[in-house]
């Protein structure tokens, strides 16, 4: 009797711990499940957001540099700026760069590289102008910024108006703006802005050494270049 007994208490003792261990598997199973789930809807939505997007490699490849003056000049200067840069604004209503137009002609070229730092907005606004360059408006669109508009006036309606203000295809240009197509292409320049040592904005580079942006220190650059 007393071995049926402590028989039948070994029996529900085992089948209290396989009910135990057949809800924690099965516990386990349903947390598995919706880590699944999770990243199948994450991935999901990553890949819906990339529909269309082209590679930046092939975006930079397919992109001509906003570029003033000879290709080959001797003298390459690149400006890492930001349309919602106010020291931008600046320097661009101060004519030093057509200043040094006036003084080296043929010598020098100038080519705009995108550094948004400065507003939440400045991001979206390169992209804008990359739109523009598409259309061979790029430097039309950068001078209209500067001088037609307020500061920080950078909001994607906005920054629409600016290629209908100038003429430019406003579907094509509002297709672009609205596909983001330029992301990518914008935070490379960023990247190479912070590699190449530029800490603010307007950047200036003569043949890759930093300039101060100064009428002075531009000239000091280009004179010491030409003589190299």
């Amino acid at each position: 009797m007393a071995k049926r007994k402590a028989n039948t208490r070994n029996s529900l003792k085992q089948k209290r711990q396989t009910e135990r261990a057949r809800a924690v598997r099965m516990k386990q199973i349903r947390v598995i499940g919706i880590v699944v789930i999770v990243l199948l809807t994450f991935g999901g939505i990553v890949a819906w957001r990339n529909v269309g997007r082209v590679p930046v490699d092939e975006v930079v490849a397919a992109t001509l540099p906003n570029l003033e003056g000879p290709a080959d000049a001797p003298v390459k200067i690149v400006e890492f700026g930001d349309f919602g840069c106010p020291s931008c604004r600046a320097w661009h209503s101060a004519g030093i760069k057509t200043q040094l137009q006036a003084a080296y002609g043929d010598q020098i070229s100038f080519e705009f590289r995108h550094f948004p730092v400065i507003t939440a907005q400045s991001p979206k606004a390169a992209e804008a102008g990359q739109c523009a360059a598409e259309q061979g408006a790029f430097w039309q669109y950068h001078d209209y910024i500067y001088e037609q508009t307020p500061q920080n006036a950078l909001s994607v309606s906005q920054l629409k108006s600016y290629a209908a203000a100038i003429g430019l295809n406003q579907e094509s240009f509002d297709s672009c703006l609205d596909s983001g197509k330029y992301r990518d292409y914008v935070a490379r320049d960023q990247r190479a802005a912070v590699d190449a040592g530029a800490r603010g904005t307007p950047s200036f580079f003569v043949n890759g050494q930093a300039a101060f942006p100064s009428y002075e220190g531009m000239t000091g650059a280009i004179e010491q270049a030409l003589a190299n």
